[in-house]
Formats: C-alpha cells, structure tokens, sequence
C-alpha cells in the first residue's frame, strides 16, 4: 500500500471492468469527490463542533481517475481536530454494525450517498489516507443500508479474527485492495475477500489451490458465514496432507477381555 501523509485524503474511482480502466464519466467523478468532502464536512462538524477545515484540491491524475485533497484549517490560530480519522471509523463502523453508526449517524448518511451507483455505474472507488484503504464498493453501500434499516437476524453480527481454509481465485485485482473470492474447502460455500496488493503479487502457484486466509472476518446476522473477509495473510496448503508430525501419536489397541464391564 503507497503510504500517505497527514492531513491528506486521496480518492481514486474505477470504472465498471478492466475494458473501462481509467473511463469514468467526469460528472460522476466530481459527484464522488464532492459526496466525499460532504462526509468529510460532516465529520468536521461532529467532532470540531463546526466547520474547521477546507479541502483544498492538491493534486489530480488522469489515467487513474484520482483526486488528492489536503485538509487545511480555515483558521490557523484555533486549534482543531482531523475530520479523516473520524470519517475512516463511520465507515468501519458501517462494516461491523456497531455502535459507532449511531454515534456517527451524520456522517453515515453522507457516506451512504457515497457509495451510490457502486456496481452500475462505477466499479469501486476507493479512499486513502495516512495508513488506511476504504473501499467503496457494493458491499459498502449493502452494510450502510443494513444500518438505515435497522435489520437484525438471528446469527452474529460484527467482526471476528478467524481463519478459512478452500480455494482462491481472482475476482478484480485493480486498486490498492484486490477482490478475490474463496470457495470454502467444507461445504462449497463462497465468501468475498479483499487483501493488500502484496498479498496478491505473493500468491504465485496459489491461484486455484487450496490456501488457508486469515483476516478480519465481517457477519451480518443473516447468515453464519461472514459476509467479507479482510484478508491479512494467505497460507498455501500442500496437496498432499503431511502427517508426519502426527507419527507415533496413535498406537493400535487390543481389548483383552470385555469381561470387567459386564
């Protein structure tokens, strides 16, 4: 992941397959950049009691629709909070379906205008900030809808650290966080992952092989199985099972006589 720094919020949009790399209707690129400052803006006010900041347009690529904003201080004598923490815990909160997206509610309306058209008209945005990637996708813009509608099922809803054993295989690897899917070894069941870009240039022989990925593991209480997995490392399993460390573990065993339980 390419480093960032402070007081700084990129935002790059992707069109809606690999053919349409970099084609991305300017309409809707500045719908998303002023739907994002919108957000910003709100999280300003939530945790600044106004608003404190501008967000100055620093810098702009072509190929890849991107934006750089800079977080500026509209006032350099008063002292002020960053709105992009704040901004980066609603949509974490989004995720995970806690407590935070009441707590954040202004700003999760924003962020739900954010992830508009994720799918039909664009294929996935995705933000960054100093040591963070938010991917605004279909699964975003699902969990925000979950939150205004206050669903709730009977299965856990939340996040879990966990592991996951079954096949690998790409979905869309553009961005700073690929999508790959994962077809679990018991069952046949499919869960959507996403990892870091260095994970996926790792992978090698991977690819189509059964791996174990551990990560972040995000449930609705629809349904057992989590809904993505933010994916943190991927293990390759061998083909072959090696049981050699289980050697001399299990011993036969003879029954003399069944006389003492009679």
């Amino acid at each position: 992941m390419e480093s960032i720094g402070p007081h700084l919020i990129e935002l790059k949009v992707h069109g809606l397959t690999d053919m349409d790399h970099g084609r991305v209707p300017a309409r809707l690129f500045a719908a998303k950049l002023t739907q994002l400052v919108a957000a910003l803006e709100a999280a300003d006010t939530l945790v600044n009691g106004t608003t404190t900041q501008d967000y100055i347009l620093a810098n702009m690529h072509m190929s890849e629709p991107t934006a750089l904003l800079k977080e500026v201080p509209k006032d350099s004598r008063v002292r002020t909070q960053s709105a992009i923490p704040v901004f980066n815990d609603a949509v974490d909160g989004i995720k995970v379906q806690d407590s935070r997206t009441a707590r954040l509610a202004t700003i999760v309306s924003k962020i739900s205008r954010l992830t508009g058209g994720a799918k039909k008209r664009f294929g996935f945005a995705e933000i960054t900030s100093e040591n963070n990637v938010v991917r605004i996708d279909d699964f975003l813009q699902s969990r925000v809808a979950t939150v205004r509608k206050s669903i709730r099922g009977n299965w856990y809803s939340g996040a879990a650290i966990g592991s996951f054993d079954g096949v690998l295989d790409y979905v869309d690897l553009r961005g700073s966080l690929p999508q790959i899917k994962l077809t679990l070894s018991a069952g046949g069941k499919e869960i959507d992952c996403v990892c870091s870009r260095e994970d996926i240039e790792s992978l090698g022989d991977a690819l189509h092989n059964r791996v174990r990925v551990y990560g972040r593991a995000i449930y609705s209480s629809e349904s057992p199985l989590p809904l993505r997995v933010e994916v943190s490392s991927i293990q390759a399993i061998k083909k072959d099972g090696d049981l050699s460390r289980w050697q001399g573990a299990f011993h036969p065993f003879t029954i003399e006589s069944w006389d003492a339980d009679a």
